[in-house]
């Protein structure tokens, strides 16, 4: 029976596989994170726009409120101030996403670095094997071949 093959970074393989999916998992975590804060932001500037329209309506058609209007003016910038907070949030879960993906790539090319080496010893190994089945093969013939020949079954 032939020689199993067995790589013997078997254990570091599984350990680098294992930190590319952790890798992939802090990358769609990252991704998430960020669509949340676009998402908010998306939501403040319906809402500002939603506001800004009905303070419109509410001006063209009638009489101006200064306390409506001040009160506007503080709830339009409550809602600014919210925008500038979500994008400072943006940018830190961007460079969140940046470093993530860049940890994935590590990961992934050190896993692939183990892989092709496995990949290649085992080709290594289906090629030995199939020299051995030949050299046994040719042995055998040419045994085959000497005793017939002693036999007197065939001519030299």
């Amino acid at each position: 029976m032939a020689k199993k093959f067995r790589f013997r970074a078997e254990a570091v393989l599984r350990l680098r596989e294992q930190r590319e999916q952790a890798a992939q998992r802090k990358l769609a975590e990252a991704q998430g994170q960020v669509g949340r804060i676009e998402s908010a932001i998306a939501d403040l500037r319906a809402d500002l726009a939603r506001q800004d329209q009905l303070v419109r309506e509410g001006v063209l058609t009638g009489r101006v409120d200064v306390q409506y209007m001040s009160l506007y003016r503080r709830h339009a910038m409550t809602l600014h101030r919210a925008l500038i907070g979500q994008a400072g949030l943006l940018r830190e879960a961007t460079a969140a996403l940046r470093v993530a993906r860049a940890e994935l790539v590590s990961a992934a090319r050190e896993r692939k670095v183990l892989q092709t080496l496995r990949d290649r010893q085992h080709a290594e190994h289906l090629t030995a094997l199939r020299h051995a089945e030949q050299f046994a093969s040719d042995d055998m013939t040419t045994t085959r071949y000497a005793r017939q020949l002693a036999e007197g079954e065939v001519e030299a």
